[in-house]
């Protein structure tokens, strides 16, 4: 049965498949950034290069029609346009570029974050185990408040004690994975980028994964 475009994310179905490979890593900024630089390769400056390609062929189209003005009728409307493109040009080529230093300069926040991440046949599940930006206070506040839900006698629902997770569905077209030297880069949509360093698994894991998700996502998977 086809999986709808929405039912990327987690949606609540049983899963029954087979567990290929699971492992733990910390979060670090320099495996993300190499994620983010394959996923501008591989998308933003491609849609870049066609937006260029459009953007130099107004300006020839309106320097053409500067050098063919025979008539000395009004051009500054082709200069202003030409103006125009050389900005929006610049703008272009300078984007990604600022994307980048944007997301490098607010990484600090994912440093030394905790994941764990489990590898299935049909799913990707990426738990957190420890974020050190959760307050002191939120952690004693929950403390708290399962201590008094004990003395209360309430029971504890077993699902509120697992940590919180993304779970991706990689049987859907718009899941696809790159893999890397020490990464698998998963993206969602061109969009939304997840990065798993292979040092979370053990090597004949990572063999695993090359060899059965290859197999299972086919062109969606790829080596860069």
């Amino acid at each position: 049965m086809a999986i709808l475009d929405d039912d990327i994310y987690d949606d609540g179905r049983p899963s029954y498949e087979e567990l290929i490979a699971e492992g733990e890593y910390k979060s670090c900024k320099e495996d993300i950034m190499k994620g983010f630089k394959v996923f501008q390769k591989k998308y933003v400056y491609k849609t870049v290069a066609v937006q260029m390609i459009l953007v130099v062929i107004a300006i020839i189209t309106q320097l053409v029609n500067v050098f063919m003005n025979t008539d000395n009728s009004d051009v500054s409307f082709s200069y202003m346009l030409i103006v125009m493109c050389v900005v929006l040009g610049g703008y272009l080529l300078m984007r990604p570029k600022n994307t980048y230093k944007k997301l490098e300069n607010s990484l600090g926040e994912l440093e030394g974050a905790v994941y764990k991440a489990e590898i299935y046949t049909d799913k990707i599940k990426i738990s957190t185990l420890y974020d050190p930006y959760i307050s002191e206070e939120a952690e004693k506040e929950d403390m708290e408040q399962k201590a008094q839900e004990l003395q209360e006698g309430k029971e504890t629902d077993p699902e509120d004690e697992l940590p919180p997770a993304t779970i991706i569905h990689i049987d859907n077209g718009g899941v696809e994975i790159v893999e890397c030297k020490d990464l698998f880069v998963v993206y969602i949509k061109k969009i939304n980028v997840f990065v798993i360093p292979k040092e979370a698994f053990k090597p004949y894991e990572v063999m695993e994964i090359q060899n059965r998700l290859s197999n299972i996502m086919g062109v969606r998977y790829k080596e860069n």
